[in-house]
């Protein structure tokens, strides 16, 4: 049986850093880039999603 690989977030797409998932309460995820929060100098983010797996692919399906 193989195992895959963890469903990880792709780089930003407007800046290219990385990217990470937040949660918020119970059932409330997104992903956004990792310069939106510390910087300011991105504004990247993807939509709100019930679960980290879904927030993960619809970030990956914005390229």
């Amino acid at each position: 049986m193989t195992e895959s690989a963890p469903l990880a977030p792709k780089p930003c797409h407007k800046c290219g850093s990385a990217a990470e998932v937040i949660k918020s309460g119970s059932r409330r995820f997104w992903v956004q880039c990792s310069r939106y929060a510390d910087q300011g100098n991105c504004n990247a983010i993807g939509p709100q999603t019930d679960n980290r797996k879904e927030a993960i692919f619809r970030w990956n399906a914005t390229r």
